[in-house]
């Protein structure tokens, strides 16, 4: 069944938030358990070409942002969740959200962050990259790829100074997730008083998240909607609205024989929710999300299109690897140059000896 897009499209919001759910939702008693298709005009009526990643952040970030009134804490703070199978784009979604926030703040003024299974790398490389922000950005964007398995490594123990200053042990997992929910104290201590930070969390299994970290979700970006049937798929059909999720759905079946159809991502927030295309960043563009962490690499690959006319831009290790190769072909006439010095005073050392000692004696 196709999906018809027509050009007087109004966004169909789901009757809960992201939190609560309805339960009025019919199913099949079938195996994958798939709901009742909704109708042609129902379908018809979803949001598409209407509606962009600019347009959503449009609803949730003041415009102007808050000001720091002194030393006070205006820091404006999202939760987003990024929901979806391996390999179905997080990651570069992740991307276009910052560079939704560069070209709303500047490039320069946009610092992001990404670490892959590895939460405290986050944190711990804020300093370091950040240079102790010097420049305070206007919008920071820290993204935990793969949370689930994130939080899986957290096990253990740290010990920690309480009120009283005495050492107390408190559980890993519990210790990285205080720093993630007081994000906007972690970075006041850094200097930032006002502005936008935002958390990106990406989930491959939605139950797998942190609790807490759903029931405060600002946003819920789909890419993929599960299995039907599952838990996972179950829940995100009460988050979507059955409208929504069917139409997302159909696309990801599109995207069995097209690739590009992975660019149609379903949302729900407070403003509604709906389905809307995120073109891929293109190569040509340098991307302004840093891998910090762990070597690990994440199980995503995407797959980039290069604009015509317009040559990619080399990435960073390629650059010090031209540098490198450069100079050591710079430094190999003067190694064989060395060489050649050494060996001819050597001879002339060994005439000279010649000349001096052992001549006379042949005399």
């Amino acid at each position: 069944m196709g999906l018809t897009e027509s050009k007087d499209t109004d966004i169909i919001a789901a009757p809960s938030s992201i939190v609560r759910a309805p339960s009025e939702i019919t199913t099949v008693n079938s195996g994958l358990a798939k709901t009742v298709i909704p109708s042609k005009d129902s379908l018809a009526k979803v949001t598409y070409y209407k509606l962009d990643l600019d347009t959503i952040l449009d609803g949730l970030i003041p415009d102007p942002l808050p000001e720091s009134i002194g030393k006070d804490n205006a820091i404006h703070h999202l939760n987003i969740i990024i929901f979806g199978k391996p390999n179905t784009g997080k990651t570069t979604l992740a991307e276009s959200l910052a560079q939704a926030l560069a070209r709303r703040y500047g490039q320069d003024n946009v610092k992001a962050l990404r670490s892959t299974r590895d939460l405290p790398a986050l944190f711990e490389n804020m300093d370091k990259l950040f240079k102790r922000f010097r420049k305070p950005p206007k919008a920071v964007v820290l993204f935990a790829d793969d949370m689930t398995k994130a939080l899986k490594k957290l096990s253990g123990t740290v010990a920690v100074k309480d009120s009283n200053g005495q050492l107390q042990k408190m559980r890993k997992i519990d210790y990285w997730l205080d720093k993630w929910y007081d994000i906007r104290g972690e970075l006041f201590k850094r200097g930032m008083r006002q502005g936008l930070v935002i958390m990106v969390a990406a989930l491959h299994r939605f139950y797998g998240g942190d609790i807490d970290l759903r029931a405060d979700a600002d946003l819920l970006l789909v890419r993929s909607t599960g299995t039907p049937g599952t838990f996972d798929a179950n829940k995100v059909e009460r988050m979507l609205g059955p409208v929504v999720y069917y139409a997302m759905r159909q696309h990801e079946v599109d995207a069995l024989r097209d690739r590009k159809e992975l660019a149609w991502t379903a949302y729900v927030a407070k403003t509604g929710s709906g389905v809307f295309r995120v073109p891929r960043p293109p190569v040509s563009k340098k991307w302004i999300m840093r891998n910090v962490g762990s070597s690990e690499t994440s199980e995503e690959t995407s797959i980039e299109i290069v604009e015509p006319g317009r040559k990619s831009e080399p990435a960073e290790p390629n650059k010090k690897s031209l540098v490198e190769e450069k100079l050591t072909k710079q430094s190999r006439p003067q190694s064989r140059w060395r060489r050649r010095f050494i060996i001819a005073t050597g001879v002339l050392a060994v005439l000279y000896l010649a000349w001096e000692y052992v001549w006379p004696l042949l005399k």
